[in-house]
């Protein structure tokens, strides 16, 4: 039988309001004033704000409805999405944008406080047992769990019950860095250190639940490109990069000269600097399962800078 599996960042599937206003004059010495919000649909009535104080919004309907196309273009049959507000958001999203094209449907609420941002399945076949790896430690950060969001980990059922795949979803620390710190030098290596710890950890993990033997992946939204030294304990675990000469499905149009490769799920371009294209969004794959491999895809965005998502998704097919 053929099973597709894929995972995709959905960027910011939030459960809220969009609020827009108007303040005539701010106070005295700061740059916030009291506000009243005022609901005429009790539907929802809930206010979240960041680390950094700004009001979480929803995403834009566009964006959502777009997000949507370009999960039902790739037919997949198992997605691990990331960037999920909780289990209601995403129940909401299948049934209102999806069609209800999966049935089965799972979110847990991970570690991640300033953002909310958790790791979701969509499948469409049946999902055994779910399990969660956020309150495990590394050795060398015994104060607080190493995942800032999650491991989570998924069984695939036949339809007899009988386990055909594990897979283990995650999203690794962004590398992302507040212009406002006192040492952005200092907290870009933090982050990477972070990283290699989170991998280090995952690998740690699969080996103690795993055989040689045993069919699983692990896939998710990296956040660094699979060659990198955060990386590293992947292919030394002897996991295999599935995704290093997939099939583009789409085109993107644009006049940036693109990179030989197809091998890239995001690209940035910051100031003063050449464009980079990097595969962030990543499956490897058990040395049991790397045989059955059939096929690998990343489905270009339509516009190079977002597409619904800065993201694109990436699935492969595999022969069981």
């Amino acid at each position: 039988m053929v099973l597709t599996v894929g995972t995709f960042n959905l960027n910011n599937l939030f459960d809220r309001w969009n609020f827009a206003g108007a303040v005539e004059a701010l106070a005295t010495g700061t740059s916030s004033v009291p506000a009243t919000y005022t609901f005429d649909d009790e539907h929802r009535r809930r206010l979240q704000l960041d680390g950094h104080g700004k009001l979480l919004v929803s995403k834009p309907a566009a964006d959502t409805e777009r997000i949507a196309e370009r999960l039902l273009a790739a037919d997949v049959d198992v997605w691990v999405v990331q960037e999920v507000e909780n289990m209601d958001v995403l129940r909401e999203f299948n049934r209102d944008h999806l069609n209800g094209a999966y049935p089965h449907v799972m979110v847990i609420d991970g570690n991640d406080s300033t953002r909310f941002i958790d790791i979701g399945i969509l499948a469409r076949r049946p999902v055994g047992g779910v399990t969660s790896f956020q309150r495990v430690f590394h050795p060398d950060v015994p104060t607080r769990p190493i995942f800032s969001r999650d491991l989570v980990e998924v069984e695939i059922l036949d339809t007899e019950g009988r386990r055909l795949l594990t897979v283990y979803g995650t999203h690794l620390k962004s590398k992302f860095v507040d212009f406002t710190v006192a040492d952005p030098v200092a907290a870009l290596a933090e982050s990477q250190l972070l990283r290699q710890r989170q991998a280090e950890t995952i690998t740690r993990i699969i080996a103690a639940r795993t055989t040689s033997r045993q069919h699983y992946l692990l896939c998710g939204d990296m956040n660094d490109t699979p060659d990198s030294t955060a990386l590293v304990a992947f292919e030394r675990a002897g996991l295999v990069n599935a995704l290093t000469s997939p099939t583009e499905v789409g085109t993107v149009t644009t006049t940036v000269d693109l990179p030989a490769s197809p091998a890239w799920t995001s690209t940035f371009k910051a100031s003063g600097q050449p464009r980079t294209f990097d595969l962030i969004d990543q499956i490897w794959l058990s040395p049991s399962l790397a045989p059955r491999l059939t096929g690998s895809f990343i489905g270009r965005r339509r516009k190079l800078d977002r597409d619904g998502t800065d993201h694109d998704p990436a699935w492969i097919s595999l022969e069981l």
